[in-house]
């Protein structure tokens, strides 16, 4: 199914999974518009987007800024003349640190980023979502926001929370016609875990170990989940779904 004439809003979108999501949205016919904090990537994203034939708007941003997270929307609203589906994709990772040694910066990070960027990305994108018809929302949490691990506890409740978030919003907008979707990562070739095997090589490599596959997921994986979860399970919502070789098998 095209997605000519649909249009897609995502955070964190000029790098990483992030960014492998808007050019696959571009490469199905769908107008992209890119929400990023990095705004120096912003213009190579859009050309990337533009190769594909997509049309693309770039805002620079923080997601835990309500008034650029709503502007950012409502424009993207204005000119696509719609907004059909959208990915909370933008996030923190933790350093490796017991609970106790982990400072209150730490934590309100943590909760900032993936919890309330989450919820101002959604309390926007599906009031948008609904004028134009319907669509689906997709959140990025993590195989640690099902199973977590030591010394990273702060980000794993953050992500069981955007899970949680997730869930009750698909039932608060079910009969609006906007379903609401998370995928669950393991290991994969995106920034945030490439940064955290250069940071820490050993426990990178245990992770690894965790994973039944033994690879590291390719960032193009999660991206095919998030379209799959938006464009064709339209049967689906409040689905948390793992994207993990298997990690949360362990």
């Amino acid at each position: 199914m095209s997605l000519q004439g649909k249009s897609f809003f995502v955070t964190g979108g000029n790098s990483g999974i992030g960014l492998a999501t808007a050019i696959l949205f571009a490469r199905e016919g769908a107008n992209v518009a890119i929400f990023a904090r990095s705004a120096d990537r912003n213009e190579t994203a859009r050309l990337r987007i533009e190769q594909e034939g997509g049309r693309c708007l770039t805002f620079p941003g923080d997601v835990t800024d309500e008034q650029s997270v709503s502007y950012a929307v409502a424009e993207t609203y204005r000119r696509f003349g719609g907004l059909h589906y959208g990915f909370n994709n933008a996030g923190a990772q933790q350093r490796l640190v017991s609970l106790m040694e982990a400072s209150l910066a730490e934590y309100e990070e943590q909760f900032a980023v993936n919890v309330k960027g989450t919820f101002l990305g959604m309390k926007y994108m599906i009031p948008a979502i609904i004028a134009s018809g319907g669509g689906a929302v997709c959140n990025n949490a993590s195989a640690a926001g099902l199973v977590p691990s030591a010394q990273q506890t702060l980000y794993a409740a953050a992500k069981f929370a955007v899970v949680g978030m997730t869930k009750g919003a698909a039932l608060e907008y079910a009969e609006h016609g906007v379903r609401v979707n998370v995928v669950c990562p393991g290991a994969t070739s995106g920034e945030m875990f490439l940064k955290f095997q250069a940071q820490y090589p050993e426990r990178a490599a245990a992770a690894l170990d965790k994973h039944a596959l033994r690879r590291i997921g390719d960032k193009e994986e999660v991206a095919s989940a998030v379209l799959y979860l938006c464009r064709d399970a339209t049967f689906t919502t409040g689905h948390a779904f793992t994207v993990d070789g298997g990690r949360t098998l362990r």
